[in-house]
């Protein structure tokens, strides 16, 4: 299991986090904190992560069921 669903979807998709930083306009130390949960993008940055990888928002910010 995943800790984080940016890192799972960026996975899936195979997109580097590298890439995703840089079309967010952040640090990859700051988007390594999103992935490690320990801070979270805003908004406009988590729709700029969906974009990129083809998802839905909702499935970036949804919680989990189970």
């Amino acid at each position: 299991m995943y800790r984080n669903k940016i890192a799972y979807w960026a996975e899936a998709k195979g997109v580097k986090h590298k890439a995703l930083a840089k079309q967010c306009g952040v640090s990859i130390q700051t988007f390594s904190s999103w992935v490690n949960n320990k801070t979270q993008p805003n908004l406009i940055q988590t729709y700029i992560i969906a974009k990129a990888l083809g998802i839905e928002m909702e499935k970036l910010v949804e919680e989990e069921k189970g």
